[in-house]
């Protein structure tokens, strides 16, 4: 019978490197939710879709910074642009929503750029890539 010494430490060193990796996600997370909570101008605003199971929360620090969690897209397809509107009608996008939680069905946006947060005071979630067209998934004032 062989014996693989090396073997055993590579399986140490992986199990290293993901416990590490974990640990790293964790103090991210709990850095991100001491910022939030800290925050002096949070707002927390939920959005339902009358009659739908799309839901969602956002987390906004005033031109600060946003997170955007949304729920139940299954019977959606394809990409989710999330675009924010001011009182002029001035559009700009936000970004995508990326996939967070396969399990629970959870799609997430973070924005952080100050500039692009200025003068949105609401939000809005459509499938096309062109705000105009299509209809609006989710919306919310912030």
């Amino acid at each position: 019978m062989k014996k693989y010494p090396y073997g055993l430490l590579v399986i140490v060193a992986v199990a290293a490197g993901v416990l590490f990796y974990q640990q790293a996600r964790y103090a991210k997370a709990e850095h991100g939710l001491r910022e939030l909570v800290g925050a002096r101008n949070l707002h927390i605003v939920d959005i339902y879709d009358t009659g739908k199971r799309e839901a969602g929360r956002i987390f906004y620090t005033e031109g600060n910074s946003l997170l955007f969690y949304v729920y139940d897209l299954a019977g959606q397809s394809g990409k989710y642009y999330v675009w924010g509107s001011n009182k002029d009608g001035n559009l700009v996008r936000l970004g995508t929503l990326d996939m967070d939680d396969l399990l629970q069905k959870r799609w997430k946006l973070q924005v952080e750029d100050t500039k692009l947060l200025a003068n949105v005071d609401r939000i809005f979630v459509t499938i096309e890539p062109r705000p105009h067209q299509g209809k609006k998934i989710l919306s919310a004032y912030l």
